[in-house]
C-alpha cells in the first residue's frame, strides 16, 4: 500500500497532465531499462552554472570553481538533443543557481517540446510572477525549492543570503496560484533534528500549499567535505525516517523510494546521471569524479564506456554515500588534493 501510495504522489507532482510524447517516453524508457536491460538512467540532472547569489554553509557543489566557460546555449540544446535520443524521461535543471543563467526557459520549452518532463531546482530568489508564467507556459514539470529552516533568521544566516527565506515562500505560493506542483527541498542536520525543524518546515509546506517535501542526508562533499560531524548516526537517521509520509515527505529519492520504501543512491542504481556546467559526466552532483567531459569527447561514446564501468559494480553495495564513506574519501582526497575540476574516474 506504501509503494502504491509513493506512485500516486510522484505522479501527482512530476507527471501531473501528461501529454502524448510523454507517454511515449515513458513507454520507450521502460521497454529499453527494463525489457532491453540497458542501462538508462531514468533522470539527467543537469548543471548549467555554478554561479550562485547565495554561500550556502552545505553547497555540496561549493568547493567548485566558478569558470566563465560554461557550456553555451547551443552545446546545453545538444546535450538536450542526446538526452532525448538515450531515453531518460526527466531532467532537472541545477546549479548554482540555474535561474542566473540567460535562456533557462527557453531550454525548458526545448526539453519539454521533445517529451522530456523539466524539473528546476532553484533558491526562489529569481523567482518572480513573470517568470513562473512563462515557466509554466515552457512545460515545466515541477519546481524545487531550498528551504534550510522554518526560521526566516536562520535559513537567511545559513545561505548568507538576506532576503531569501522570503523570496522562496513567495516562490512556492506563485507556484501554487499557477498550479504548478512545487517541493519544498531541504536537508536533515544535527540542528535541525536537535531543534525538531524538519516538524516544522514539512507543517509549513503544508500550511502554504506546496506539493510536498524532499529531505536530504548530510552529504560530505563540497563545503561539508570535511565536516565529519555533520553525520548522522543510526538514530538520527531513523527519527528521519519518522518524517516518511508516502503522499507528502520523502527522502532523497522519489524512485527509491518507491522501490525500496528507505534512503537508496539513485547514482548507484543507476537511475541518475549528472553533467557540470562545463560538460563533465558524474555519477551525482555530490561525487566529483567524471567519465568524461562532452567537449574532449562524444557524449555518447562517453556514455557507453560509463554503462561499462566497473565503478558501479565495486561501490553499489555501499550502505551509505559514497562521499560519507570514509574509505572512499580517504583515497579521493589524497588523489584530489588542489584539484578543482573533478578527477578521473580511472584514477580512483
Amino acid at each position: 500500500m506504501r509503494s502504491f501510495l509513493q506512485f500516486i504522489f510522484g505522479i501527482r507532482v512530476f507527471f501531473r497532465s501528461p501529454s502524448l510524447r510523454n507517454y511515449r517516453k515513458i513507454i520507450n524508457f521502460i521497454f529499453r531499462r527494463y525489457l532491453l536491460q540497458k542501462p538508462i538512467p531514468f533522470s539527467v540532472v543537469f548543471a548549467l552554472t555554478y554561479r550562485c547569489q547565495c554561500n550556502c554553509v552545505h553547497c555540496s557543489v561549493g568547493d567548485c570553481k566558478k569558470y566563465s566557460d560554461e557550456l553555451s546555449d547551443q552545446e546545453v540544446k545538444s546535450v538536450i538533443d542526446f538526452i532525448d535520443n538515450w531515453g531518460p524521461v526527466k531532467i532537472t535543471f541545477f546549479g548554482g543557481e540555474p535561474l542566473l543563467r540567460d535562456h533557462l526557459v527557453e531550454f525548458v520549452s526545448y526539453a519539454s517540446k521533445r517529451g522530456i518532463r523539466v524539473s528546476l531546482d532553484t533558491n526562489g530568489l529569481l523567482l518572480n510572477e513573470k517568470l513562473i508564467i512563462d515557466l509554466k507556459k515552457s512545460g515545466i514539470a515541477n519546481i524545487n525549492i531550498s528551504l534550510d529552516s522554518s526560521s526566516e533568521s536562520l535559513h537567511d544566516a545559513l545561505r548568507k543570503k538576506q532576503g531569501c527565506f522570503q523570496s522562496a515562500i513567495r516562490g512556492i505560493q506563485l507556484c501554487v496560484k499557477y498550479r504548478i506542483p512545487c517541493l519544498i527541498s531541504t536537508y536533515a542536520s544535527k540542528r535541525s533534528i536537535k531543534e525538531n525543524d524538519l516538524k516544522k518546515i514539512i507543517a509549513l509546506a503544508k500550511k502554504i500549499g506546496a506539493s510536498g517535501v524532499k529531505i536530504l542526508f548530510p552529504i560530505l562533499s563540497g563545503k561539508w567535505r570535511e565536516a565529519d560531524e555533520e553525520k548522522l548516526n543510526f538514530t538520527e537517521e531513523k527519527y528521519v525516517h519518522s518524517f516518511l509520509d508516502p503522499l507528502f515527505v520523502y527522502i532523497e529519492d522519489a524512485l527509491e523510494m518507491v522501490k525500496k520504501n528507505g534512503k537508496g543512491c539513485s547514482a548507484l542504481e543507476r537511475n541518475l546521471v549528472y553533467i557540470s556546467p562545463y560538460g563533465d559526466i558524474q555519477p551525482c552532483p555530490a561525487i566529483p569524479i567524471t567519465f568524461g567531459n562532452i567537449r574532449e569527447a562524444n557524449i555518447k561514446n562517453i556514455v557507453e564506456r560509463m554503462s561499462k564501468h566497473s565503478f558501479f559494480k565495486r561501490y553499489k553495495s555501499c550502505q551509505v554515500c559514497l562521499m560519507n564513506d570514509d574509505n572512499f574519501r580517504r583515497t579521493y582526497f589524497s588523489i584530489k588534493k588542489d584539484k578543482i575540476l573533478p578527477i578521473n574516474v580511472e584514477e580512483i
